[in-house]
């Protein structure tokens, strides 16, 4: 009996269902090794299936793109608030601290310069609270 070799998936492994639900999972939270968790396969099945089916490379790299938004969420809120780390002396922890990423930050303050492109985001900004008090008068959120 021949083995396969290991660059092969086994698509009885990860059938269109498990796929389906690696690519459904991946668009929420952006994390490869989440969605192959939730799709009940290992992370390197999944790559696999990537080099190998140019369909579901497609779906996976539309799902990061529909993903994004969720990366900018924790982008921003670990450049702005930090990471909360544990101080460790002689093996025992001692302390916690928040450490700052300016990279991060940076990373930040560039995506928000892209929005000033858009010009009704400018416009928004521009007359923020007028455009706050007209969503508060508005009896729908709608209109």
């Amino acid at each position: 009996m021949t083995s396969l070799p290991a660059t092969t998936v086994n698509p009885t492994t990860f059938t269109r269902e498990a796929q389906a639900a690696f690519c459904e999972h991946l668009s929420t939270h952006g994390n490869v090794r989440l969605a192959a968790r939730a799709a009940g396969v290992h992370r390197a099945t999944a790559y696999r299936m990537r080099r190998a089916c140019g369909r579901f490379e497609e779906l996976w790299k539309g799902a990061l793109l529909l993903a994004r938004s969720h990366a900018e969420e924790l982008l921003a809120d670990r450049a702005l608030n930090g990471v909360e780390e544990k101080v460790f002396y002689h093996g025992e922890e001692v302390a916690t601290r928040i450490r700052y990423d300016s990279r991060l930050l940076l990373a930040h303050l560039a995506r928000l310069d892209r929005l000033t492109q858009d010009h009704n985001v400018r416009e928004a900004a521009m007359f923020f609270d007028y455009k706050l008090e007209e969503l508060c008068d508005a009896e729908e959120i709608g209109e």
